[in-house]
Order: structure tokens, then C-alpha cells, then sequence
């Protein structure tokens, strides 16, 4: 007799194949059985008729790297369905914090109620270990991390002593645990390294069996030349790519992921292993001062605030925001005011701004969009979120069915209490699953439900090189999720976005139960997960 058997469901096991009417057994934190309806037998039991038995979902893609130490429950991810996530994405990650890294990440650490008192990725996971959270956690080497560690904010390249030094680093973060290199190349300082420095590190990571994972240089106007790098960088390291929430923005770019995806293809066919993760919106989300232009972002925060306090330069950015041939990533002209919306502001006064676009925000402030966004970002000191709306659906939809792509949610684990709670938020922190199970399985049928399942369980796990998570069979880690196909949805919107997905009815981590009845048991039996790497 079992411990625990879930019985009467249909089970979509994560490899794509038809789900079955079968019984799912588990013994401590295992699957230690599969059976035919009716025939196994449980100490206890979870009675799944009418529902479905799936892996439990592996975000590839999350920025909760500090959240989760305010955050241990990770109540947004787990409520819907997420396990396991893995973090350190777009070039930041918790360690190493060395130097300007350290001083990066100061900020968002007290916002959050965080102290950082560690250095290295090993000392970040064993924190993580010993607070324990309930789920699951993995995490990259952000690259920008490593050129802050080095090099700190500045365009500057690397020495080749320096770029000796970024290796050594990231060979020490996956000695430790990490499962590769990230990098976020429209933030600064990420977007100041040349292609040949990320060559390098790919290669320091994929010779110890990590991948690189990359935001890439630009989503939009410049989205075909930004793949040709993300490919030319897997070529030449011989390492794995994963490009990241892979779009089009801008509504004169819409339909350009024809071509990048066909890109992909041939990559793959001439033998570089690249593929992509995708979520299910139509805006980004991302850090306001992202629409300066780079060399604007130059050095740290206060930096960057008191020269955009100078009237020359002022009038130098908005003569670049109003210009279709600028080369970096220039979302103001792609997007225009009104599709930004502005959030987590941290001065009282500008709360009242929260989702709410700067066209409308300069309107009521009685000055022009460009002044209004420019002085915002100085009150601030460059700490406001924003949302963009700026994707084709169409667009979206394409790049899910995509054989190579998986979901992801670029969220971070929530909650709507504590300091999470008082700001606006990206929805998809709370509804990236269980949204595209309902918009896009059941409503659009864009995706067959064991496609869809696949691509959130034992597609991730296999990117990663997770060996023992992302597919329900005898003998893998008993993270399972059980949901109501009637009743899953997302129900965050972008005005009211700290609400829980409905229909996720139980969610096992490591054979303990986390949700049970849809809601939170307390349970943290999440664990650290570490890469071993190879050729060392």
C-alpha cells in the first residue's frame, strides 16, 4: 500500500502523449507508481475525477530571485501550478555580489525587507535551503551581474584580465550550482558588452554542460539581427541557447517572428541547439528607464538621475525618442506614451499614478509626455516599473505553437500581502499557466492540451537538464499538479493584478501537499536544485 494515491483523473504525463484515465501513486517525495484506474491502493488519497493529473510546471523564465526571500510561500507561482522556477534571467542574478553588484541590488533588497549577506551563489542557495520555500528553485549566472562584479557600470570593455576574471567567476557560480549564463542585452550595463565577450562566457558555461539564456538585444525594429546574434553565439560557443520571452514589439515589427522563427529552424537543422520560451500577454513588463537611450543609462542610479537633470541632455534624448533609425531598442518610438503604463512608484506623492499611462499622467501634470517621463524617472531615481503594450496576439500565438518553445511567465512569486502587495504588478506573476490553459487550450484552441502541458513540464525540464522533473513516471520527483479543465483560468487583470488563479485544486511538491482544495497549505518542501557540471 501507497502513502498517497491520487486516483480517477486523466493524466497527461508531460511527453505529449493522450492523457489516460490512470492512478498516480507517490511514497515520500516520489512517483513511485503508475496504475490503472481502480487498481492501486493509497494509505490516503486525492480524488481526482473530473480533473487532470499533470507534472507540476517549471517556469523557466522568473525574476524572484529576492522575492523569494520575502516571499518564501511563492503564493502567486505556486496557486498556479509552478514547482519549480528557475532564476538569474536578462543578465541579473543574486550573486556573485561583488563591488557594483552588490550596490545594484541594494535598493530592491530594502524595498523588499531584504538583507543581502551573502557573495556568492553558493552562500544565495544555502540561504535559500535553510529559509525554505515552497517551491522548487534552480539559477543562472546574469552576466550582467558578472560585468558589475568586474567592470561596474560603465561602457567600458573588458581587459582580457578582466574578462579572465567574469570566466572565473561564473566557473565558480556553476561549480557551485549554477546551471548557466544569462544575459539581459537592453539593460545597461549588459547592452555595453560586445558579442564577443558573451562568446566567451557561453563557452566558460556550456564546457561545464550549462546553456545560455538571453534577452536579446532587440525585440524590435532590429528583432531579425538580434536572433542572428543569439544564434551566432551558440555557434561559436558550441553551447545551447534559450532565447527569451521571445515577441516582436511594436505594432510596424507585428509579423516579423515569421521570420525569426524560420531563422531558428534552419539554426537547428545546421546543428545549433536554440529554442525559446514565450508568455501569454501582449505587454512586457520591465523598468521604466529602459526607454533611455544607453548611453543615458551610463553608470549608477544617482549617476543617471542627476544627468537627466541637465536641460542639454534632455532635449539630446528626445530628439533620439522621435528618430526611427536609432540602433538600440528605442521603445518610446515603437510604442508612443500612450501604450506606457507606469507602476511601483516608491515616493507617496506619485502613487496616484499607478497603471495609468504617461500620455495621460503628463496631461493631468499639465506638460509633455517626454518631460513628464524624464521627470518621474529623477523623483524615482530610476526605480519605476512600467507595462508595455505592445504585442500582436497573433504574434504570441505563433511563437506558442512553436515546436521549440516553452512557457514562462518573466514573474516573480508574489503575494498579495506584504511589501509585494502594495504596488501594480504584471499579471502573469499570478496567471501565466492557468492562462494558457484556458485562452489558448480551451478557448482558442491554439494548442492541444498535452502540447500545452509539455511545453510548461518536461520541455523546461529538458532545457534545463533536469533529469528528474517534467514528466509523471515511477521513480521522478512526486511534484504533480491537479486542476479542474472546467473551472482553470487567470483572473489577474493589469488593474487588479495581485488575484490567484482559479481551478488549480492541488499542487504537490516533493510528494507534500502545497495546495490542497485551491488553497495554500503552508507547506515549503521546495528544494534547492543544483547543476553538475561536466568537463571539470
Amino acid at each position: 500500500m501507497h502513502e498517497l494515491l491520487i486516483k480517477g483523473g486523466t493524466l497527461v504525463d508531460g511527453t505529449g502523449a493522450p492523457g489516460l484515465a490512470r492512478d498516480v501513486a507517490v511514497d515520500g517525495a516520489r512517483i513511485s507508481a503508475i496504475y490503472r484506474e481502480g487498481e492501486g491502493k493509497g494509505a490516503m488519497s486525492i480524488d481526482a475525477r473530473s480533473l487532470v493529473v499533470c507534472p507540476g510546471f517549471i517556469d523557466i523564465h522568473a525574476h524572484s530571485d529576492l522575492y523569494l526571500l520575502c516571499c518564501p510561500l511563492a503564493e502567486s507561482k505556486i496557486r498556479q501550478g509552478v514547482t519549480t522556477e528557475l532564476l538569474g534571467n536578462c543578465g541579473g542574478s543574486a550573486a556573485p555580489m561583488i563591488a557594483a553588484a552588490r550596490e545594484a541590488e541594494a535598493k530592491s533588497a530594502e524595498y523588499l525587507g531584504v538583507t543581502i549577506d551573502w557573495s556568492s551563489i553558493d552562500e544565495y542557495l544555502l540561504r535559500l535551503a535553510d529559509l525554505k520555500t515552497s517551491v522548487n528553485v534552480a539559477t543562472l549566472v546574469g552576466a550582467d551581474t558578472l560585468r558589475l562584479a568586474v567592470l561596474g557600470s560603465d561602457d567600458v570593455q573588458p581587459t582580457d584580465e578582466q574578462l579572465t576574471l567574469m570566466n572565473d567567476l561564473l566557473k565558480e557560480a556553476m561549480l557551485q550550482g549554477a546551471f548557466g549564463v544569462s544575459t539581459g542585452l537592453i539593460y545597461a550595463p549588459g547592452c555595453y558588452a560586445h558579442t564577443e565577450e558573451i562568446i566567451s562566457l557561453a563557452r566558460t558555461s556550456a564546457a561545464m554542460g550549462g546553456f545560455y539564456a538571453s534577452h536579446i538585444r532587440n525585440e524590435s525594429s532590429r528583432v531579425v539581427s538580434a536572433v542572428e546574434e543569439a544564434i551566432r553565439i551558440g555557434r561559436e560557443s558550441g553551447s545551447r541557447v534559450q532565447i527569451s520571452h521571445h515577441k516582436a514589439c511594436g505594432r510596424r515589427n507585428w509579423g516579423l517572428v515569421d521570420q525569426t522563427l524560420k531563422m531558428i529552424d534552419d539554426a537547428r537543422a545546421s546543428g545549433v541547439d536554440v529554442a525559446m520560451d514565450v508568455y501569454p500577454y501582449t505587454a512586457s513588463s520591465t523598468g521604466l528607464d529602459v526607454v533611455l537611450p544607453p548611453w543615458a543609462r551610463e553608470g549608477t542610479k544617482d549617476v543617471v538621475a542627476s544627468r537627466l537633470k541637465d536641460p542639454s541632455t534632455r532635449e539630446r534624448i528626445k530628439a533620439e525618442w522621435t528618430d526611427p533609425g536609432t540602433s538600440w531598442e528605442n521603445t518610446v518610438f515603437e510604442d508612443g506614451w500612450d501604450l506606457i503604463v507606469v507602476g511601483s512608484f516608491s515616493q507617496k506623492g506619485n502613487t496616484r499614478f499607478e497603471n495609468r499611462s504617461l500620455a495621460d499622467i503628463a496631461k493631468e501634470l499639465g506638460k509633455p509626455a517626454p518631460d513628464a517621463a524624464l521627470d518621474l524617472l529623477v523623483e524615482e531615481q530610476m526605480s519605476i516599473g512600467a507595462v508595455f503594450h505592445e504585442m500582436s496576439e497573433d504574434d504570441v500565438i505563433k511563437v506558442m505553437q512553436h515546436p521549440v518553445s516553452c512557457i514562462a511567465s518573466d514573474g516573480e512569486s508574489e503575494a498579495p500581502y506584504g511589501p509585494t502587495g502594495h504596488v501594480a504588478t504584471h499579471p502573469r506573476s499570478y496567471g501565466t499557466f492557468p492562462r494558457v490553459l484556458r485562452r489558448y487550450v480551451f478557448e482558442k484552441r491554439a494548442l492541444s492540451l498535452e502540447a500545452a502541458i509539455k511545453k510548461m513540464t518536461s520541455m523546461p525540464a529538458e532545457r534545463m537538464g533536469l533529469k528528474d522533473r517534467g514528466i509523471i513516471a515511477k521513480g521522478m520527483a512526486a511534484d504533480i499538479v491537479i486542476f479542474d479543465p472546467r473551472s482553470v483560468r487567470d483572473v489577474a487583470t493589469f488593474e487588479d493584478s495581485h488575484r490567484y488563479a482559479e481551478g488549480i485544486r492541488h499542487v504537490l511538491v516533493n510528494g507534500q501537499l502545497t495546495v490542497k482544495d485551491g488553497e495554500h497549505t503552508r507547506e515549503r518542501a521546495g528544494q534547492v536544485i543544483r547543476h553538475v557540471p561536466t568537463g571539470t
